[in-house]
């Protein structure tokens, strides 16, 4: 039985505003948080369910081909057409990899990025045109949409580098890490009158995008506001708050999403959500670890400047492609190191480092790895498993967290590296750059936890970023 019988949890699809239907997007797990009962876990957002890197990558650049209409004030007719391509390769994946899927998502992101072109030339003659993404779990996904736009990008962070102040900040009401902070290094990263386009994985009640327009357009009110978000929830009341909110601050906002629908909860959802996860079974993985590990140093390679400071630049494909080479070149190459029930390679990124981690998946797919390659990345997010095929997050791994941030030492967790008695062969691991290795080490440490299921562990280290106030690559003026 699934948790949404369960539960008593209805969500529907509303077909004249989407382009992919719900179901096919996300599927409904336990949050181990007393505020919200259930999480929407994304199928293509490559965040706690391992995913074929380019489905990813074409489900952020059909965000960015939405947003960018919108800005432009274009429609998109071919978009419901990529919905359906997108949701037959998610229904293929699901039964298992085809030989021709790479072909096909390819196909469907070249295609994608020939309307964008038409596009494009509208926003990128537009300056004020700033793009947003929300810690931690869409800031992979808003640097994909501020790509396809060619704009400035912006994500919110939990960090605390030293020696940094934070713009402004907002609440997240219902996480269990409730703060964001901004940090941008131009003090003039948001220009008046401008857009402003904010991402995010899902838009639930809207509540945080809320918050968010309401404390940025005090400081440097926006002349247009695009919320863009894989899946829209809210239901009637709460799309009468947007429009109530620009009436009252003066400004447009608009909303795109590729899944649009309601979600129905019983009163007590809570209540019986917490009797459910009290009755699951412990699938968090026992025994020593047995994995081994390399640590790969790539900190020669050319230093990254992170989002969370700002930046004009968009991913770095040629980066990504020479980490993904040196992953490929220490990958166990022979057939002996891959049992019959492994499930490949996995590629791991680091909570809020997640653009790059996932482009370097991609690029070891493309790379001829000795096996499938998916994509997913640590979280904050505390997730009940259950070890069920119609489940969404099947087993979990927790260890410490090993980055300064603003509430401290905390516990993280990555999901799906087993489900059943089936693992990843090998694990790729990509911290934030300029970790220091002996954080990710110790009984409580990641990577002990991750050589508790797999085989192989490679870690890859990168350099130091660059500070914000030294990055001569961008473009943007630092004080």
């Amino acid at each position: 039985m699934t948790v949404a019988t369960e539960l008593d949890i209805r969500v529907q699809t509303d077909a004249a505003r989407s382009i992919l239907g719900v179901d096919e997007l996300v599927g409904i797990a336990l949050r181990r948080n007393p505020k919200r009962a259930h999480l929407l876990v994304s199928t293509v957002l490559a965040k706690h369910v391992p995913t074929v890197p380019g489905i990813a990558l074409a489900a952020g650049e059909l965000l960015g081909l939405l947003v960018s209409a919108a800005v432009a004030g274009a429609t998109v007719p071919a978009a419901a057409g990529f919905g359906d391509r997108l949701g037959e390769l998610l229904t293929r994946l699901a039964e298992g990899p085809g030989e021709t899927d790479a072909g096909a998502v390819d196909k469907a992101r070249r295609d994608l990025a020939e309307l964008r072109r038409d596009i494009r030339h509208v926003t990128t003659t537009q300056p004020e045109v700033v793009t947003f993404g929300y810690a931690e779990t869409a800031t992979g996904l808003g640097q994909l949409v501020a790509d396809a736009l060619g704009s400035y990008y912006l994500h919110s962070t939990r960090h605390a580098p030293a020696g940094t102040t934070s713009f402004a900040g907002f609440a997240e009401e219902h996480s269990h890490a409730t703060d964001h902070a901004l940090l941008p290094s131009d003090p003039h990263w948001l220009q008046v009158n401008g857009t402003l386009v904010l991402v995010d994985d899902e838009l639930s009640t809207g509540t945080t995008v809320i918050n968010t327009i309401t404390a940025l357009q005090a400081l440097i009110p926006q002349r247009h506001w695009v919320v863009a978000a894989l899946i829209d929830l809210r239901s009637s009341a709460d799309l009468a708050r947007f429009d109530e909110l620009a009436a009252t601050l003066g400004t447009r906002i608009s909303v795109v999403c590729l899944g649009a629908g309601s979600i129905e909860l019983p009163a007590d959802v809570l209540t019986r959500a917490q009797r459910m996860i009290e009755s699951m079974p412990a699938v968090t993985p026992v025994g020593e670890p047995v994995g081994e590990v390399l640590l790969l140093d790539c900190t020669d390679l050319t230093p990254v400047r992170s989002a969370r400071f700002g930046t004009t630049a968009p991913v770095d494909s040629r980066l990504a492609a020479a980490i993904a080479d040196r992953v490929a070149a220490v990958l166990p190459g022979g057939q002996p190191h891959i049992q019959p029930g492994d499930r490949g390679i996995l590629v791991v990124g680091s909570e809020e480092f997640i653009a790059l981690p996932m482009l370097t998946a991609h690029e070891l797919e493309r790379a001829a790895a000795p096996g499938p390659v998916r994509f997913s990345t640590s979280t904050r997010s505390p997730i009940a498993a259950l070890d069920e095929a119609d489940y969404p997050i099947r087993s979990a791994i927790t260890f410490r967290s090993h980055d300064t941030t603003s509430d401290g030492v905390g516990v993280r967790f990555a999901y799906n590296l087993t489900a059943g008695v089936r693992r990843f062969g090998t694990v790729v691991f990509l911290p934030e750059p300029g970790t220091d290795p002996a954080l990710l080490h110790g009984d409580d440490g990641v990577v002990h936890a991750i050589r508790r299921v797999s085989d192989h562990v490679v870690v890859v280290l990168l350099p130091q970023p660059l500070l914000p106030q030294t990055d001569p690559t961008d473009g943007m003026p630092h004080p």
